[in-house]
């Protein structure tokens, strides 16, 4: 024969199921897996330097070398054996008009890390200029 659960006993069952899946939701947003099956790493960057979507990648940011950090980025490659000074990169820019420009060798404006590409972003004009882009090594 079974016995029901009493009102409290259920209440507190959703409560603890419910603290429990709170780090599940409240944990840091991180970049989704960026299907990128030919490409060795590859990273889709918000303008603010947010890292939206990945590939052996582990971060990326904002260039704080220059004045006033616009139009800069820096993009961390995790996979050790990805020498960026001898591979191929590829770089666009997404939804927006610019002109884009991906540094393999290590750069002041990235620290000088030589497993951080650097991503230079500018206008018709000349100007630096914040956009979203994407940068595939191959």
């Amino acid at each position: 024969m079974r016995t029901p659960m009493p009102q409290t006993g259920r209440v507190l069952a959703l409560v603890l199921a419910a603290v429990t899946s709170v780090p599940f939701l409240a944990g840091t947003a991180s970049a989704v897996d960026l299907y990128a099956p030919y490409a060795r790493a590859a990273a889709k960057v918000s303008a603010v330097g947010t890292l939206l979507a990945e590939k052996n990648v582990s971060s990326s940011r904002r260039s704080t070398a220059q004045a006033n950090n616009t139009g800069v980025f820096c993009v961390k490659v995790s996979d050790p054996d990805i020498d960026l000074k001898d591979a191929a990169l590829v770089a666009t820019v997404n939804n927006n008009r610019a002109m884009i420009t991906a540094i393999g060798n290590p750069h002041s404006w990235c620290g000088n890390d030589a497993t951080t590409i650097t991503v230079v972003l500018t206008d018709s004009a000349g100007s630096a200029v914040d956009a979203p882009f994407t940068v595939a090594v191959l």
